[in-house]
Parts: C-alpha cells; structure tokens; sequence
C-alpha cells in the first residue's frame, strides 16, 4: 500500500496549492501552478527506490517535459474559444508530444533541454497579451479536488512502472500538466481569454523555474545524492524564478492619442489582478 501512501500525499499537496490558487491574481496562480508539486516528491521517491542515477534520467525528463507543457499551454488557450475544451486539449497534447520527440535524443543532455526550454518560453512569452482587463472568475465546482485526484494517480502511475517506463519515461509522466489543463478549462468556463494569458505568464515562469530545479537535480544527484541534490536544485529554481519575475513584461502598443507617459512596464508582481470570485 506505499503507493496509495504516495498518492494521498500527493494529492493533498496539490490541493493546498489549488485552494492557495483560488486566493491568488491569475499570475501568481500560474506561477504555483508551474511548481514541480508531482515531480519533485517522485524524484525523491525513485531516488530511494531506484537510486540517485535512475533519479537523474527521470529528472532529465522532467525537463524536456517543461517544454512541452510550456507549447501545450499556449496552444491550449490559442485553440480553447476556436475549437472547444476537447479539441483545444487534444491539439495541445499533440503540440507537446512533438516537442517530446524533438527532445527525444537529448537524454544524457539535460543542459541542452534545459537551453530548448528556455527557448520555447522566450518564443511564447511576447506572444501574451495583458493589456486586456481581467474578468472576476466564477469557481467551478470541484475542480481543486479533480486536480488532486488525477496527480495521485499520476504519482501512483510513477512510482509503481519505472521499470517498464525508464527514467526518462517516469520523469515525463510525473510532470503532465494536469493542474494546468483544470485550471485553463476552468478560466475558459468562467473568465476571458485576459485571464488565461495573465495564467499562463506566470506559468511560464513557474515552468522555467522547475526546468531549472529538474536540471540541477539531474546534475547534482549522482554526484552528491539525492538530499543535497534537491536543496541545490531548490535553491536553483527560486533563484531563475527571481530572475524571471523582476524581468518587464511586453508593453501593449499605444493607441493613436494615448499620451504615452513612458511609465515602466509591469511585471508579474505589479497592476495585480482582481481575485476571484
């Protein structure tokens, strides 16, 4: 029963995250969205369990699939008011799975995944529009317990099949972007596509914070083992994440008569969002 162990603490975790979410403007609910909440403990668990090499390969995927769930994101909400839910998801799934192939023969390189990752959020980054007002978003019922749910089972998946997915593999599946596909249907439902973009800065930056823990951890876990492995890779990802957030946001072009103050742009910490509703 250890996995059903690993599975409830999992799944409570990501509830924590998704009520703190719930309080929180949709950048900073992005950004928690983005934090390796599923990965980080299974890096723990298939370093106990496999040991620190094994731990590093599922690491190493872990960050190949931050560039994918960066694409599979943004494609999501470009396709969402097009195509519906279902069809938006599918067409980011298939997006992702690309970058996945792409990523394929870079295993034994998580430094040169880690550079694809930077590259993918840079490229989506300006195409985020947050000149748009943002929309009080109205709670979907159940929807930080689904999430939850789904990442136990995720996490469960993860520690019982390492042998028949591979290290790769289990880093891959412990990173799926469940808690981003609820909450981007959940803004799709009850907010505006402001909302989903203003979501999705922070999940990038969320995301390139994560990609920088994962690889740290993949570099540092044979070395040095597993527990001072994820404090450096802790201490790595907070410190890309404050990099990231002081870094000016795309200023909206000005509109024929606008005075043009030349004012700062804002970053992910300024001109908060309202909270939801």
């Amino acid at each position: 029963m250890e996995w059903a162990c690993k599975a409830l603490l999992t799944a409570a975790a990501v509830a924590a995250v998704m009520l703190a979410a719930g309080r929180m403007d949709r950048r900073l609910a992005g950004l928690l969205a983005g934090l390796p909440v599923v990965s980080a403990p299974a890096l723990l668990w298939l370093a106990h369990e496999q040991g620190a090499m094994f731990a590093a390969g599922t690491a190493a995927g872990s960050v190949a699939a931050c560039a994918a769930s960066a694409l599979y994101a943004r494609v999501a909400v470009a396709l969402l008011a097009r195509r519906g839910a279902v069809l938006a998801l599918l067409g980011a799934l298939a997006a992702s799975a690309l970058v996945v192939a792409l990523l394929h023969g870079l295993q034994t390189r998580p430094l040169a995944v880690l550079a694809a990752c930077a590259l993918v959020c840079a490229l989506l980054r300006p195409t985020l529009r947050l000149d748009a007002p943002a929309g009080a978003v109205r709670p979907l019922r159940g929807e930080p317990w689904l999430s939850a749910g789904l990442s136990g089972l995720v996490a469960a998946a993860v520690s019982q099949s390492p042998a028949t997915l591979g290290a790769y593999g289990a880093g891959l599946l412990a990173s799926l972007p469940v808690i981003t596909s609820f909450a981007l249907w959940h803004l799709h439902r009850g907010g505006t596509t402001a909302d989903q973009h203003r979501f999705l800065l922070g999940y990038l930056h969320g995301t390139w914070g994560k990609a920088v823990f994962a690889t740290v951890f993949a570099l540092a876990a044979p070395l040095w083992g597993s527990g001072w492995a994820l404090t450096l890779a802790a201490a790595g990802g907070v410190a890309a994440m404050a990099v990231v957030l002081g870094t000016p946001t795309r200023r909206p072009r000005p509109r024929r008569g606008d005075a043009g103050d030349g004012a700062p742009a804002p970053t992910i910490l300024r001109c908060p969002d309202p909270p939801p509703t």
